[in-house]
């Protein structure tokens, strides 16, 4: 049974994973119950066992055919992974503390942790926002849009097809021309996700495009571009597509011109798919002059790929923003930027901060996002 061999292969790295986290949830504990007495300290302590043992437990669940009977496990799973990660945060600040001004008030680390984790899972639930951003570019291309969305993660959760049905309502309400998505669109197998994918046929934009990211094939399938293809989308696999556009400007007349728009998969699927590479170089080679060039890429760190081609924008995904403050921090450790805009070796990269979320449904500090572009002269 796939879902077998898909739970077995998570198994080992999720135990190790978990031996890792009891020694964090140790820490946190010894800082938390410091100044606790001895049957506050003994609740403490179970109620960490416990969660250290549902926590892996949650998340194979997720992906078995059980899913839909003990999702209230899963729910904890990932809320405790945000909650957890809080308290660690928190407990590093504590140790500060304590070690400048030793005192009887540990347990503050609980409460803050507990009170942000409650707004957190608030923001998390929160339909995505609008966003409207405005990028300069030649006149013929003044007034049109392009709307983004990314990492959608559907099967995360409550990140189901009814979910998506209103994501793409909200699409259609800003009447954009283009539309994209940046990859992570899916979290789970090819069997049990594409179905609930079909809200996306409805997307009304006369020009659709899609590239894959991370999760796509971390599903053990490459599937997902055929997919968006049957659902009306041009799926951008290191190649180009020209758009020729015109726009007619009340002061200046008709504007025309190309459109280049580029896209390449996630930079990491060699380590999934080994004859299949993610190379900007070639997506932005293309014989037809254009005036305007976008490249789509799930991972702002693409950048670093380009040689000698320059797009003038690149827009992204992946990062979330880092969702769950401070982890934004560690994100910027391995990407140049989180969120919003950052000008990396003279390119333009955009991130947005994700039109779902992966793990906890929770955010702070950062917003589910869909992502709109006017463009302006």
């Amino acid at each position: 049974m796939p879902e077998v061999s898909r739970a077995r292969a998570l198994l080992k790295p999720l135990l190790i994973i978990t031996a890792i986290l009891g020694v964090i949830h140790f820490f946190i504990f010894q800082i938390i119950s410091t100044s606790m007495g001895t049957d506050a300290k003994l609740i403490l302590a179970l109620v960490f066992i416990d969660a250290l043992i549902l926590l892996p437990v949650g998340v194979l669940i997720f992906y078995t055919s059980y899913r839909q009977g003990f999702k209230w496990l899963t729910y904890f799973s990932y809320m405790w992974l945000g909650f957890f990660h809080l308290m660690f945060h928190f407990a590093l600040i504590e140790l500060v503390i304590f070690l400048i001004r030793p005192h009887e008030y540990s347990y503050w680390v609980l409460i803050a942790a507990g009170l942000i984790a409650l707004w957190s899972i608030y923001k998390g639930f929160k339909f995505p926002k609008v966003n409207r951003y405005w990028l300069k570019a030649p006149a013929f291309l003044k007034g049109k849009t392009l709307v983004q969305i990314s990492d959608l993660h559907i099967g995360m959760l409550h990140l189901n097809q009814d979910w998506l049905q209103k994501v793409v309502g909200k699409i259609n309400e800003l009447q954009p021309d283009m539309v994209a998505i940046t990859g992570d669109l899916v979290e789970g197998a090819y069997d049990k996700i594409s179905t609930q994918l079909k809200p996306l046929a409805e997307i009304k934009a006369a020009h659709k495009f899609y590239v894959t990211g991370n999760h796509e094939y971390i599903h053990f399938s490459d599937a997902w571009e055929s997919r968006l293809q049957e659902l009306g989308f041009t799926s951008l696999h290191n190649s180009s597509v020209i758009v020729p556009i015109s726009s007619t400007n009340a002061a200046s007349g008709v504007h025309s011109g190309n459109l280049l728009m580029a896209g390449v998969p996630d930079r990491m699927v060699k380590r999934f798919i080994r004859n299949l590479t993610s190379d900007p170089e070639l997506a932005l080679k293309n014989s037809t002059k254009s005036e305007y060039k976008i490249l789509l890429a799930h991972e702002p760190s693409s950048v670093y790929d380009l040689k000698t081609e320059k797009p003038d924008i690149i827009i992204t995904g992946h990062t979330h923003g880092g969702q769950i403050f401070p982890f934004s921090f560690y994100v910027r450790m391995v990407q140049p930027l989180s969120k919003g805009f950052k000008l990396v070796n003279s390119v333009l990269i955009f991130a947005n901060q994700g039109t779902g979320f992966w793990g906890p449904p929770m955010r702070w500090f950062t917003d589910s996002e869909i992502a709109i572009f006017e463009f302006i002269d």
